[in-house]
């Protein structure tokens, strides 16, 4: 009786340690799009998530008790096979197949077998699981940073010399990307991508944004059928505050199905700030760790001036040489030989790139802002500005945006 009371304390020491080890395996596989519809799965959804913004301090405390776990299990099985050992009906064989059968039997049902069906429905998993881990979490939140420390220390003693690896350099990259492939037109593609990549490392949110006016916002609440009516070329509805001036939220329209349409509250996402002249590199990262998807850029006084989405900063790196704006529009195009025609909201870099021509003018983003600046006025047909051996003129001024000639500047005068 008193043997089968042990071996009924080890079965459940096996549950308890599959249901930890199966947790983890689920909760560390999840993607980037799984991590994100944990919001919107329910109590448990959200308890997981909750969880998930402190991936060491989780991992830390499953393994805690994984570790509490087998060390009872494994003690408890040594004291079983103490005494099939000492006694008369069973001997030392038993107690040996005992202990093998023991250890077999933790490795496939606590660790290989949970592991195995965990990474096939992570996210279901992490749901049904959320709300007792969180608690077995908290039961042991006062000891997971001993636990943290001490794991640590081990580390730096066993491996003290460890260091990381150098970055790598763009030039490696590029030479990497011709040994891959004989492919004329996937080396190609993969180049732009390269450029695009070194491209947003020197440019400012500010000259990649959708301008304020471009931007669907709404104030009020949120009504499905004038969502699908009005559907925002970005495929972003911008979320205001009560006065209208500030963007909170956002909600990505175009990735939502039909049936979502009728709870659009529950799928807004917050949104991240950032000041008109950071780099898109430094925003990209920003939305990646804070798992978010549009970035609304503000100027000094703190006032919206655009957002760029996730979705955009990725088609300027795959796409650099996308000649077309985001509202379907061709942006610069060549009428003849040294004539040009853009939209005002052309970045003033790229179009300086586009004609071959260094620029020195610092804090302008657009064509129409560094005309609005030459003339210290809203832009007007008629209005000129001046490059380095070419000549601006507005030729067409609507609410939607402004249109400039470019011509070759026959009067400038020649450089020393």
């Amino acid at each position: 009786m008193d043997v089968w009371i042990w071996l009924l304390a080890m079965g459940v020491l096996i549950v308890f340690s599959a249901l930890f080890s199966g947790s983890e395996a689920a909760m560390f596989s999840l993607t980037q799009r799984s991590r994100k519809t944990l919001e919107h799965g329910g109590v448990g959804g959200r308890v997981a998530a909750r969880m998930l913004q402190s991936p060491e301090h989780l991992l830390s405390a499953i393994l805690f008790w994984n570790l509490l776990i087998n060390m009872t299990y494994f003690a408890i099985a040594a004291i079983v096979g103490a005494r099939l050992e000492n006694d008369d009906g069973a001997g030392r064989t038993v107690a040996i197949t005992f202990t093998i059968l023991s250890l077999l039997s933790i490795i496939f049902f606590s660790e290989m077998l949970p592991k195995s069906v965990a990474v096939l429905a992570p996210l279901r998993i992490t749901i049904m699981l959320g709300p007792p881990l969180s608690l077995a979490v908290r039961m042991v939140s006062p000891v997971v940073p001993l636990v943290t420390v001490v794991n640590q220390a081990a580390s730096r003693l066993v491996w003290p010399s460890f260091k990381p690896e150098p970055e790598i350099d763009l030039s490696d990259i590029e030479r990497a990307i011709n040994l891959t492939t004989d492919d004329a037109a996937l080396l190609q593609r993969e180049r732009m991508a390269l450029q695009g990549l070194v491209e947003i490392a020197g440019t400012r949110v500010g000259e990649l944004m959708r301008p304020r006016n471009k931007l669907w916002m709404c104030a009020g609440p949120l009504v499905p059928k004038q969502v699908v009516e009005m559907m925002p070329p970005s495929g972003y509805l911008m979320v205001t505050d009560k006065t209208g001036e500030m963007i909170t939220h956002s909600v990505r329209i175009r990735t939502l199905r039909p049936s979502q349409l009728d709870d659009l509250d529950s799928f807004c996402e917050p949104v991240i700030y950032a000041p008109w002249s950071a780099r898109v590199s430094q925003v990209l990262d920003r939305l990646n760790d804070e798992n978010r998807s549009v970035a609304v850029v503000v100027n000094e006084f703190g006032e919206l001036l655009g957002a760029v989405s996730i979705d955009g900063i990725m088609r300027s790196i795959l796409a650099p040489r996308q000649q077309a704006d985001p509202f379907g529009e061709v942006v610069i195009q060549e009428i003849e030989e040294n004539h040009f025609r853009v939209s005002g909201l052309v970045r003033l870099r790229a179009l300086a790139k586009r004609l071959g021509i260094d620029l020195t003018e610092e804090g302008v983003n657009t064509v129409a802002g560094y005309i609005q600046r030459n003339n210290e006025r809203l832009p007007r047909v008629g209005d000129t500005a001046k490059l380095p051996g070419y000549l601006l003129t507005v030729v067409e001024a609507e609410e939607d945006g402004i249109w400039i000639d470019i011509v070759q500047d026959e009067w400038k005068e020649e450089l020393p």
